[in-house]
């Protein structure tokens, strides 16, 4: 079922998509108000250049994805500027809600909670909310993402992220955002300038899994789980960079860390770091590393502390 794309307000009536895109996005449209359930490739399907863009108060129960950006055959870019999503709750989600790449930008994903399942498909890695190719100017606030895990053999890597970010995004800030019970990072991001403002990762692989020099202003992190395949197991993997001139950069100003399982709260990996942390309040079983150097990993003078270190 497919409904004509308009610029007044999407109807309040349930739609059962049934495996087929609902809503071609168009240009200064509003939709609102839209019930969906087993929603294919895209209830929300950008498949061209447009600008200003909002939906609100949106509702889905089952399916693949929620919002997809990819080009129609004949163009080469579908980006989208100005994008608002405010309001949204979707279950059972194979895939992801949203995907957004190309030169997408200056958008706003506000007030998101959606949950994925455990997938098995052999190509579709599943993720939250992801950006890719050059999307830049996000602000993502008090979005929740959970339990998008992707089941592959046991000697195989299980990815499965909450919220990701690529090399080429840039401009990003996570504002109370959750992510909880995902097979590989909870908060998986290669995005340069990249803020996070008070958020909370529990119960995914690895918590924190930060490529690019981060700020934060608080972040916790909750009881690692290691749900499957060969990938660490840690509150935060710090993906530094072989032969780097100058280190990683993680500055967080108050930290929090729990766990009654002695898993490492910094996994540093391939290259060089700088760890600075402010205030933190870190409850952990005696002898929990601080620093588990990984592949030539390092942080050169140990982790910066503003205040009294943690005794673990």
């Amino acid at each position: 079922m497919a409904d004509k794309p308009s610029r007044r307000a999407a109807s309040a009536v349930p739609i059962a998509a049934h495996g087929e895109p609902v809503y071609a996005v168009r240009s200064g449209a509003s939709y609102r108000r839209v019930r969906a359930r087993d929603v294919g490739n895209g209830l929300f399907v950008i498949r061209e250049p447009v600008r200003d863009v909002r939906i609100s108060d949106i509702s889905v129960a089952g399916g693949y994805r929620v919002i997809e950006n990819t080009a129609a055959p004949d163009l080469e870019s579908a980006g989208i500027v100005g994008l608002h999503v405010r309001g949204a709750r979707a279950r059972d989600l194979e895939r992801s809600f949203a995907r957004i790449r190309y030169d997408s930008r200056d958008g706003v994903i506000e007030d998101v909670s959606a949950t994925g399942m455990l997938t098995t498909g052999a190509t579709d890695l599943p993720v939250g909310i992801g950006f890719a190719d050059t999307a830049h100017d996000f602000r993502i606030e008090r979005c929740s993402m959970r339990g998008f895990q992707w089941k592959r053999r046991d000697r195989q890597y299980w990815n499965g992220d909450g919220f990701s970010t690529e090399r080429g995004n840039a401009r990003f800030l996570f504002r109370q955002c959750a992510a909880w019970d995902n097979s590989d990072g909870g908060f998986d991001l290669k995005s340069t300038e990249t803020m996070l403002d008070d958020c909370i990762s529990g119960r995914n692989a690895r918590n924190f899994r930060l490529w690019s020099s981060i700020r934060a202003t608080r972040l916790s992190s909750v009881d690692p789980l290691k749900i499957g395949g060969i990938g660490d197991t840690n509150h935060f993997s710090i993906m530094a960079a072989k032969g780097a001139d100058e280190p990683l950069v993680i500055t967080i100003e108050h930290l929090v860390v729990k766990s009654d399982r002695g898993w490492p709260i910094f996994d540093v990996h391939n290259g060089p770091a700088r760890i600075i942390i402010g205030s933190h309040d870190i409850q952990v079983p005696p002898g929990t590393p601080l620093v588990r150097p990984r592949g030539g990993g390092s942080v050169p003078g140990g982790v910066t502390f503003k205040g009294d270190p943690p005794k673990l």
